[in-house]
């Protein structure tokens, strides 16, 4: 089966539009709502580790961000995507917090 057309939105920039571009700015609210999303996926992992006597722990986190666009044609006239990623990491401290913490399991710390 045949794949659609895909009409292009958008060039890629010329050498010379490319020495006048100081940068790109993000919409803030946008970024705010990914970044609330991002906080939701790590109370998520981070419950995976409920399980684990210890109640204070350094969580490692790996976070992959990809940023796609659609629609840009080549100098041939071939429409596709353009993909930028980045990889960040750090250290998360967490510590379980409990309904009764009289009844929380004893830890060596």
């Amino acid at each position: 089966m045949d794949e659609p057309e895909q009409q292009a939105v958008t060039r890629y920039t010329t050498e010379e539009e490319r020495r006048n571009i100081s940068g790109i700015v993000l919409d803030a609210g946008d970024v705010e709502h990914v970044m609330d999303l991002v906080g939701k996926g790590l109370v998520g992992a981070a419950a995976m580790h409920e399980g684990a006597v210890q109640e204070d722990m350094a969580l490692t986190a790996k976070v992959t961000v990809t940023l796609t666009r659609g629609g840009i044609a080549d100098e041939d006239g071939k429409v596709g995507e353009l993909v930028g990623t980045e990889e960040v990491g750090g250290t998360i401290r967490a510590r379980k917090t409990f309904l009764d913490p009289a009844l929380a399991p004893k830890t060596d710390g």
